[in-house]
């Protein structure tokens, strides 16, 4: 969260926000995601929105990539993302089982 200074002392605070865009590939896996998984899978992309960087063992980086990914974990379900700092963005690249994340890493890492 960010603070704002508001007049004289009092202090408000408001979060800053990345925009999260999701590729076309993330978008189909979350639309064929069971139901439950979805509404989990929503709640976590809106907390990367606020905090793409959470602190805790949810999100973590992955070593040994080209790309800086970040990966979340949901469930059975991993998010796999990428931080644009400058732009105030998040890519989500991915929306992977667990049991098809090594083969996802090997095509896109």
């Amino acid at each position: 969260m960010a603070i704002a200074q508001d007049q004289g002392s009092q202090v408000q605070r408001r979060s800053v926000t990345f925009r999260v865009e999701l590729a076309r590939s993330a978008a189909r896996s979350f639309e064929r995601a069971p139901r439950p998984e979805r509404k989990r899978l929503e709640r976590a992309i809106d907390a990367l929105a606020v905090n793409p960087r959470p602190p805790g063992k949810l999100v973590k980086a992955i070593q040994g990539t080209k790309d800086d990914f970040l990966r979340m974990r949901v469930g059975d379900y991993r998010i796999m993302s990428e931080v644009v700092d400058s732009a105030r963005v998040v890519l989500i690249l991915g929306i992977i089982h667990r049991k098809d994340l090594e083969q996802w890493l090997r095509q896109h890492g």
